[in-house]
């Protein structure tokens, strides 16, 4: 948070590349913030009778004038400080700001501004995109976005539930439908001051009469075909099958548009195999980020559900090590370190997945896998050769689980990382015997 004299052309102009924080040096309590999406907020800053900062919307920017907000902040500003304590005249405060309630569009905006460094599917993938969680609300509750948030009842959100249709033509929108609900959940409790949300300073101010999406039904509590959480691991069998065709250059009979010389794709699935690692987190790799020397990748930003992505150093083994060098960038990775280490023939991130996928589920006569379960294939094998799950979770990039474990958090404030040659890491030991394991599956010695 900084603070400055804000002037027209600052607000105007001024575009981030991270959630940031403008407090203005003429009015006091007056904050611009500003998110990658380009949405400028102003809001008011100030502590109410019983000593709690509350952070009061104001409107965004251009609808709201600099001139109009900073009036705004010093007649609430003035209005709060007058009521001295007495909490009906702050209640009656809150009425009056009320009156002029957002929209569920609105609303669903202002809290995804303060959530976009907290939790990935509220951040949006590029500036003045939406994120993720906007897109399935937005989609799901189209008809009611434009109206005003306290004056949508249960059974309004319920019928929009119960009524989307996919584009796609599905019979089925149930997964779709939970989601969306899972997502305006927490926006609607804010909004509300609800569960966790509850708290003074966590809350939205004013809190807003809302509904509540528990009186809802879940779209897919009793659908079939939503299990929750995916299980499948591929069988001995069905890696054997498949390991021939995760080659490099691509094999000729997956019959792809792309040409084999330079269709990485069969040969990044190969290394989501060695490394259990995520295919984004493949995809993204760049040849800047690993040291052959000390035979580590470094993942720049690796996915949290809980708080912001974090990095991963991932100790490899040689059958990595060995498999990077034959690519057709690792000649050229000093003169140009920022490439991707998997480009597609124009030097960007691989895509169409769905194609290669069915086109090795083709040849290889599987079927019903997903990219995601060849990392859960790893995990499993690396589980069934012995590896402790601590390791485990350590290479797929897990916070660790000090419950399960039988530690303490606090200690994580003792454990650093340390490079003693004499002593290989227990990641690196693990990899290169799953490295080992799918040797003999497919019929080679590593």
């Amino acid at each position: 948070m900084t603070k400055q004299a804000i002037t027209d052309a600052f607000v105007r102009q001024k575009q981030v590349q991270k959630r940031e924080d403008i407090v203005d040096t003429r009015q006091p309590g007056l904050t611009l913030r500003l998110t990658p999406s380009g949405k400028k907020t102003f809001s008011l800053r100030v502590r109410s009778a019983d000593g709690i900062e509350q952070r009061i919307n104001l409107g965004n920017y251009p609808e709201v004038s600099l001139k109009k907000a900073r009036e705004l902040a010093a007649k609430m500003r003035a209005d709060i400080k007058s009521a001295n304590g007495n909490r009906n005249r702050i209640r009656k405060l809150q009425r009056e700001a009320m009156r002029d309630t957002p929209t569920m569009r609105e609303l669903v905006s202002e809290f995804g501004s303060i959530r976009c460094d907290v939790r990935k599917i509220w951040t949006p993938a590029k500036s003045g995109s939406k994120s993720e969680a906007e897109r399935r609300i937005s989609s799901v509750f189209a008809p009611l976005m434009e109206m005003r948030a306290t004056e949508i009842t249960a059974e309004d959100l319920a019928e929009a539930l119960g009524s989307y249709r996919p584009l796609s033509g599905k019979p089925s929108a149930n997964g779709q439908c939970q989601k969306a609900r899972l997502y305006l959940m927490p926006v609607l409790d804010w909004a509300a001051g609800r569960e966790k949300f509850r708290a003074a300073g966590r809350k939205r101010f004013p809190v807003l009469d809302v509904a509540d999406l528990r009186d809802t039904a879940d779209p897919a509590s009793e659908d079939p075909s939503i299990t929750g959480l995916r299980e499948r691991a591929l069988g001995r069998d069905e890696v054997q099958k498949i390991l021939p065709l995760l080659t490099y250059p691509a094999p000729v009979n997956l019959r792809m548009r792309m040409h084999p010389a330079v269709d990485l794709r069969p040969v990044a699935l190969r290394f989501i195999l060695l490394t259990a690692a995520r295919l984004d987190e493949v995809a993204s790799m760049r040849w800047q980020d690993v040291n052959f020397d000390r035979r580590e990748w470094l993942k720049p930003h690796v996915k949290s559900t809980r708080g912001p992505s974090r990095p991963q150093l991932l100790p490899l083994p040689d059958a990595c090590i060995n498999l990077l060098r034959e690519l057709p960038g690792y000649e050229r990775r000093d003169d140009e370190p920022a490439t991707l280490v998997f480009p597609s023939s124009i030097d960007s991130k691989l895509g169409n997945w769905n194609r290669i996928t069915a086109a090795i589920q083709r040849e290889s006569a599987t079927s019903d896998w997903h990219r995601h379960d060849l990392r859960r294939t790893s995990a499993s094998l690396l589980r069934l050769i012995g590896v402790d799950l601590g390791t485990i979770d350590r290479i797929l990039g897990h916070r660790i689980d000090h419950g399960r474990e039988g530690t303490s958090r606090a200690l994580d404030n003792y454990l650093a990382d340390l490079d003693i040659e004499e002593i290989e890491d227990p990641q690196r030991v693990a990899l290169s015997r799953l490295a080992e394991v799918y040797g003999k599956i497919e019929g080679k010695s590593n």
